[in-house]
């Protein structure tokens, strides 16, 4: 079926349209998971078809979204907004990947492009608690009045939140776009036109500079008490936590292991996470710099 389904999408840009619109609803419906399939389809015609058929889609999908927000009474510009987040950055990755055919550049990008934003945010709007802690305490009033209760009544909570959203946002901005652009990466593969995702995905890294960097920052976030410093820290150990998933496919592949174990690590990784991420981004800090130092080879 997801064969099928890759050919089609790949050959059916109107389809690919509505499909990406559709994608783009399930989270506004409590379907979190799917914030990255929206994306992957434009991502996957700009592989398959070229920049242009990749930006005609984007470009429908965005419309069908805005179209979708004034019907359930928000402004249209709200559902263009959420559509540039959730179909700006898969596509220029995958612009990115048509040119370079390299995963791992794909990713040092998007670092590079999250840090400049986490800088951009920190300069614009200041200090993230001040800036989130009044939206923070109205959702806190708006989930009770419906009955839930998210632990956010605590001051200490909604400043502790407060002040790592710029951090989270950046986080999901990388998450976002890079699952984007692997699963249209694997779509492409599936529909038989190029590539072969699975040993592209094998070989991910972010590089000696970009791991140096990375190191600094999660050390440097243990012995001060600064947000900006805290979100850096946040950002480069979900980079890393992506090189350590395909260090672990690449561990089990070359050892033709059995794929419970990797199944293991992602129920894991959903949910025990704070146990998980670290060990992952262990894993993919030594892995990157084992494998930075020397030529990539076939995996």
């Amino acid at each position: 079926m997801n064969r099928s389904f890759a050919s089609w999408l790949a050959t059916n840009p109107g389809g690919a349209v509505f499909a990406s619109g559709l994608f783009g609803l399930l989270p506004l419906f409590g379907l979190g998971f799917a914030f990255f399939l929206p994306g992957a389809v434009p991502a996957l015609l700009a592989l398959s078809r070229g920049p242009r058929a990749g930006a005609m889609v984007a470009a429908g999908s965005a419309l069908l979204l805005a179209a979708a927000m004034w019907s359930i009474g928000r402004p249209a510009q709200v559902g263009l907004v959420y559509a540039l987040w959730v179909l700006g950055p898969p596509l220029l990755l995958a612009l990115v990947l048509q040119r370079s055919e390299s995963l791992s550049l794909c990713l040092q990008l998007a670092i590079l492009a999250g840090l400049v934003m986490l800088v951009v945010l920190h300069a614009a709007f200041g200090d993230p608690t001040r800036f989130w802690a009044p939206f923070v305490r109205d959702l806190a009033l708006e989930m009770q009045k419906r009955g839930l209760s998210m632990g956010l009544e605590d001051d200490a909570i909604v400043e502790a939140l407060a002040r790592s959203l710029w951090g989270w946002v950046t986080v999901l901005t990388l998450l976002l776009g890079m699952c984007a652009v692997f699963l249209a990466r694997w779509w492409q593969y599936l529909a038989g036109q190029s590539g072969s995702f699975g040993a592209e995905f094998r070989r991910l890294r972010i590089g000696r500079a970009l791991g140096i960097a990375a190191a600094a920052a999660i050390a440097a976030s243990m012995f001060t008490d600064r947000p900006f410093i805290d979100d850096l820290a946040r950002f480069f150990l979900a980079a890393l936590v992506l090189v350590g998933l395909a260090a672990a496919h690449r561990y089990r592949h070359a050892r033709a292991a059995n794929a419970g174990w990797l199944w293991a690590v992602y129920v894991l990784l959903l949910l025990a996470a704070p146990l998980a991420m670290p060990v992952l981004a262990g894993l993919g800090f030594v892995d990157n710099w084992r494998r930075s130092g020397a030529a990539p080879r076939p995996a």
